[in-house]
């Protein structure tokens, strides 16, 4: 006791004291909230980057997150930890809605995965790919038909809970931010390519038949050996395509043909064609621009044998 007779403390010391120790005390909870709100933060600034610039969730964290910093920094002794922890898992609620929702639009579900597995084995692209064994056939289109039908990405196992440790789907890796251009619901994409495969495949019907009756052509069937002869004037006078396409009708066809000459044209070789001398342009002067196109790359041909297939 007499030791502390000698210890000399001011009621300022004292006050000061008071003060130093409830400012480490806001700094502390000011440290365990910032350590709280961290992960969250770090969460949603990923987030930011996996979804397109335009979307309303962008912009609404955007300005949400700089309000709470600003709170933040005014609050030095986190008084309103609850709200700010609050404004940020709505922000991460927010989010998960979003994404879950294009998520379910940009892949497709147990039922659609079931309907491209079956239009990959559909009778009438199976048809296409064995004309394709005829060179006049516009390949190209079948070959961009199935590169869209495989761009079509399945992913059925997305549950909410995944979401708590990473914003993107863990079985497909779906960022729509790099996929923006291609937000097109796949289920409407799926019914989109059944329909153009119609459109395909009586394009390819007509083609066939088109140049079978060219006057040329049918003038040569008569050297095609019987059987092969026989083929081709069956479909003609039919009008429709054998079930299945076997390959002595595509070698048949192919031998009828083979008088033809194919000549490829890029839609821009046409457009650089029709753009030499400027834009806009005339009538006219569209008009001579394709003829030339057209003179040059028939140069030293026998014309009335050509057939230009547009890619």
């Amino acid at each position: 006791m007499g030791k502390l007779k000698n210890l000399r403390v001011t009621q300022n010391d004292i006050d000061t004291q008071r003060k130093n120790l409830a400012v480490l005390e806001s700094a502390e909870k000011l440290r365990e909230l910032v350590a709280d709100l961290g992960s969250v933060a770090g969460y949603l600034s990923q987030a930011d980057m996996v979804l397109p610039e335009n979307h309303p969730w962008v912009q609404h964290v955007q300005g949400a997150r700089t309000a709470v910093l600003d709170k933040l920094t005014a609050d030095k002794a986190a008084a309103h930890a609850s709200q700010y922890r609050k404004q940020l898992a709505d922000l991460k609620k927010g989010y998960i809605n979003a994404y879950v929702a294009l998520h379910s639009k940009a892949r497709l579900g147990v039922a659609e995965e079931k309907s491209k597995a079956a239009l990959r084995r559909d009778p009438r692209i199976v048809t296409l790919r064995a004309l394709a064994g005829v060179s006049l056939m516009p390949m190209g289109q079948l070959a961009e038909f199935e590169d869209k039908l495989d761009k079509l990405k399945s992913c059925a196992a997305l549950v909410e809970s995944e979401f708590a440790a990473s914003p993107v789907c863990p079985h497909c890796s779906f960022r729509p931010a790099s996929e923006q251009g291609q937000l097109v619901p796949a289920a409407h994409t799926l019914r989109s390519l059944d329909e153009e495969l119609d459109h395909l495949s009586d394009g390819w019907r007509q083609t066939l038949l088109d140049n079978l009756n060219d006057p040329i052509i049918q003038s040569n069937l008569e050297l095609l050996k019987p059987k092969s002869c026989d083929l081709v004037k069956k479909f003609l006078a039919s009008g429709t395509l054998p079930d299945p396409v076997k390959p002595e009708f595509v070698a048949a066809v192919q031998d009828a043909l083979s008088g033809l000459e194919k000549v490829m044209v890029s839609g821009d070789e046409i457009k650089k064609a029709l753009l030499e001398g400027g834009s806009p342009a005339t009538p006219d002067d569209l008009r001579k621009r394709f003829e030339a196109f057209l003179t040059e790359r028939c140069k030293g041909k026998d014309t009335a044998k050509l057939r230009f297939i547009i890619e």
